[in-house]
């Protein structure tokens, strides 16, 4: 079964890189008149609607006829003022285009001040970054129409690189394992950033969608694998339907403990929750699982990382210069206990305080290094995750501009359908299919 879902999966990377890099040869080669003839299209194919909901008005429903009315009504309106102002949607693509390049180029910005006050190596990079993405949206911003065929060749580079993206995932493949462990690929085509970081989020609807289903007449897999052997590594992708959980998190599991980076430090935290101290903590992967499933409302997804020797010792070195780098660090729960205060473990509701009570998780401060400020949108758990990994010659996440989980989820999920993938397991943990006993009993005596 899952051979020929590899088959169908990789079959379908092919026909999409195909696709992605026509679309993107049609962009370049036509440019302006390609997109003009889209608004054309877009307009028709209102006036068509309004045109239908017309017709149902007088011969639909009689229940449905005042909303046909007002969906016709308000699609005329529309289509009129598209017509007569065809400059403004002509505008909204280089105007979106370039809002966008203008976000990177804030975020490369705040990573260079961070790395600035960190004195850590790379900031000029990130500053020459910034100002190149400061050069090209800002002019596409003020002036839209005048870069329209800029925006569109640009696009259109993008769609052919992505479309490579994916035919590389399809010739992969049909290469023989031994013969793919020898090629790593330096640079990756990622969907944009806004749209992978709602990724986990969307595959949590699906899942819960099909778990609520009454009449859904197959078991849901929690748990598949493309071989038996054990994972020599895990990488954890988390979502909630919560707030910023939605982004989802990044955790490695690797020699029997949990390694997760991010803003715990709840005193340090600013600027809507995206700036503080980078902090690091291991912790028992059995506890916190569940920790993270009942405190926080997540649902897990693990995929299991099939390692050579040689990426082991890559390994073993990069957490060898992390750690070196990191002095222990007590949440305030514990500063309390040293400074021999009278403790309610219930009054400590903070998430470091808390995950310390629970899976007696051990926590870090970096003392130097780019980590040493946490940056969602820069130095956050999946950059970390990237330096772990990304040095160590394994060929996965090697990419440029903002890492999401979503970016996690979306390759990893790719390389697992693959054949002969280094990806070898996936596993989703959430409330169905936890024990609950096990939840009573650690989370025993607490109050949420």
């Amino acid at each position: 079964m899952i051979k020929s879902d590899k088959l169908f999966n990789a079959t379908n990377s092919c026909m999409i890189g195909v696709c992605l890099i026509i679309s993107g040869i049609f962009l370049i080669v036509l440019k302006d008149h390609l997109y003009i003839n889209l608004i054309h299209i877009f307009i028709l194919a209102i006036l068509f609607l309004s045109i239908k909901q017309f017709v149902n008005y007088f011969f639909g429903k009689k229940k449905d006829q005042k909303m046909n009315f007002t969906r016709c009504f308000f699609n005329l309106i529309f289509c009129i003022i598209l017509s007569l102002f065809q400059n403004i949607p002509l505008s909204i693509l280089p105007l979106i285009f370039g809002s966008y390049l203008l976000l990177n180029g804030v975020i490369k910005f705040i990573s260079y001040i961070i790395l600035l006050r960190n004195k850590s190596n790379g900031r000029i990079i990130e500053l020459i970054v910034s100002l190149f993405y400061f050069a090209i949206s800002i002019p596409i911003i003020f002036s839209p129409l005048k870069n329209l065929n800029t925006v569109l060749i640009l696009l259109g580079i993008y769609f052919i690189l992505l479309g490579i993206n994916y035919l590389v995932d399809f010739i992969t493949f049909l290469i023989p394992k031994r013969i793919k462990n020898k090629i790593k690929r330096n640079f990756r085509i990622s969907l944009p950033a806004a749209m992978e970081a709602i990724i986990p989020y969307t595959v949590l609807n699906e899942i819960n969608y099909l778990l609520n289903q009454e009449n859904y007449d197959k078991p849901f897999v929690f748990e598949e694998k493309s071989e038996e052997a054990e994972p020599d590594m895990e990488i954890f992708v988390h979502t909630s339907s919560h707030g910023f959980n939605r982004m989802g998190h990044v955790d490695l599991y690797y020699q029997g403990k949990v390694i997760s980076y991010g803003n715990y430090d709840a005193s340090s935290v600013h600027f809507f929750d995206m700036l503080g101290d980078g902090v690091v903590f291991t912790t028992d992967r059995e506890k916190y699982i569940p920790f993270c499933i009942e405190h926080s409302d997540k649902t897990l997804f693990v995929f299991g990382l099939k390692l050579t020797d040689h990426q082991k010792k890559n390994i073993d070195k990069e957490l060898e210069k992390l750690f070196s780098q990191l002095v222990e660090w007590n949440p305030p729960y514990v500063e309390a206990i040293f400074k021999r205060k009278r403790v309610s473990k219930n009054k400590y509701k903070d998430y470091a305080s808390r995950l310390y009570q629970i899976t007696n998780a051990k926590f870090y401060k970096f003392t130097s290094g780019r980590f040493q400020k946490y940056f969602v949108l820069g130095t956050n758990c999946c950059r970390l995750a990237d330096w772990i990994i990304g040095k160590s010659g394994i060929d996965l996440l090697k990419m440029n501009g903002v890492i999401t989980p979503g970016t996690y989820y979306e390759y990893l999920n790719r390389e697992f359908q693959k054949k002969n993938s280094m990806v070898i397991s996936r596993k989703i943990y959430n409330q169905k299919n936890v024990d609950k006993k096990t939840i009573q009993e650690i989370f025993k005596g607490f109050s949420k």
